[in-house]
């Protein structure tokens, strides 16, 4: 495969730590944040193809969004859905090392990140977890690519090495790689020694190394736009990953923990994308209905603070601390329980409702008190975990 000559500065082995970006509006943390993330400052620069690849990376829609939440919820609850830090250094990392690869091709972290986020939700998608090495946990495979049910068709092509079928190629990955095209730009993108993809720190580098091969300025909108057209051969695709990507430019993202799960809908029953026009109405009334006695239980004093994680009917206002037995309520989980409440569905919701609070107490902590855990601790128990 013909690459790139690179200078002699271009194949330096360190890179300059960096600040990663936290907050939903671009507040920095220092790079003690990075303690224990993946990856080391010694990968050697990847060798970027000299023409573009024809073969896609991925051949999946967008297996990373909930299809209960849709692209325009996705979209929306970027900040509360968080970037695991594992991933957030990964993308920064492959970033710094394609800009000593291909200066010219000028790729930035959020079209990564964007990308990432689609493929499976920064490694979280199907039940896995991103661990402080950057890996997918217990790992992601997707569906077989049968030609079945509007899939494209791929036999097996690496004797279920990567994917484990050895009949039919499936997408490894927190970047869904389709095998064959893994075999050509995978690297190993954090020196470990292994080329894995099931390694965000080795995907997103990979990600890069496909997307700048070939000519092409990804800093600009045409040039990203091709390139990403290249790695999923889909408008829409290509569509929602810029979205996202415009997005977390703009700063519209939060850093959250590595190794906790994220809630599987990000949406109220009125949003769920999967449900006809008339039953979202008819929850949108029950929602709506349910503020409404909200609102007026709390002006005639009949509320006496938060209940049990986001259990009750009375959710609380972001990290407030309410006066009942159950410490702190959460926004998300609060509300989605009180409809579920009024709909008499509050046993069939609690379990879904619990880990929601969870998640946002955790990453509420987290942001709360960054870098001290006895702190972090403390904020869970007022929660309640």
């Amino acid at each position: 495969m013909a690459t790139r000559s690179l200078s002699r500065w271009q194949k330096a082995g360190a890179l300059v730590p960096m600040a990663l970006l936290v907050t939903a509006w671009g507040a920095a943390l220092t790079t003690n944040g990075l303690a224990n993330a993946s990856g080391t400052d010694d990968a050697a620069v990847p060798d970027v193809p000299a023409a573009a690849l024809d073969q896609p990376a991925s051949v999946q829609e967008t297996p990373g969004i909930d299809p209960r939440s849709g692209n325009a919820t996705a979209v929306s609850t970027l900040a509360q859905n968080g970037i695991p830090s594992a991933a957030l250094y990964a993308y920064r990392r492959a970033e710094s090392l394609l800009a000593k690869a291909d200066p010219d091709c000028k790729l930035p972290w959020n079209l990564l990140a964007a990308i990432g986020r689609v493929e499976s939700n920064h490694g979280r998608t199907n039940g896995n977890t991103l661990n402080s090495d950057g890996v997918s946990t217990p790992g992601i495979y997707g569906v077989a690519l049968d030609g079945k049910n509007g899939h494209a068709k791929i036999n097996d092509t690496d004797g279920g090495a990567l994917d484990n079928d050895t009949v039919y190629d499936r997408a490894v990955g927190p970047m869904q790689f389709i095998p064959g095209t893994w075999k050509s730009v995978g690297v190993d993108g954090d020196g470990d020694g292994k080329k894995n993809p099931q390694d965000i720190d080795d995907a997103a580098t990979a990600a890069g190394v496909y997307l700048c091969a070939g000519p092409g300025d990804l800093s600009t909108d045409s040039g990203a736009r091709t390139a990403v057209k290249r790695y999923n051969h889909s408008d829409s695709y290509v569509d929602l990953v810029m979205q996202i990507s415009a997005q977390y430019a703009g700063g519209a993202y939060t850093e959250s923990p590595d190794s906790y799960s994220v809630s599987p809908v990000l949406t109220n029953r009125s949003d769920d994308q999967t449900l006809s026009d008339a039953q979202r109405k008819k929850a949108a009334k029950a929602e709506k209905k349910a503020e409404e006695d909200k609102k007026a239980e709390q002006n005639n004093g009949g509320s006496t603070g938060g209940t049990n994680t986001g259990g009750g009917t009375t959710p609380g206002t972001g990290t407030e601390s309410g006066t009942g037995t159950g410490g702190t309520s959460t926004v998300l989980g609060g509300t989605v329980q009180g409809v579920g409440d009024s709909l008499g569905l509050g046993g069939v919701t609690k379990p879904v409702t619990d880990l929601l609070s969870r998640t946002e107490a955790t990453l509420a902590c987290s942001l709360k008190f960054p870098l001290q855990i006895a702190k972090q601790k403390e904020c869970l128990a007022s929660y309640g975990f």
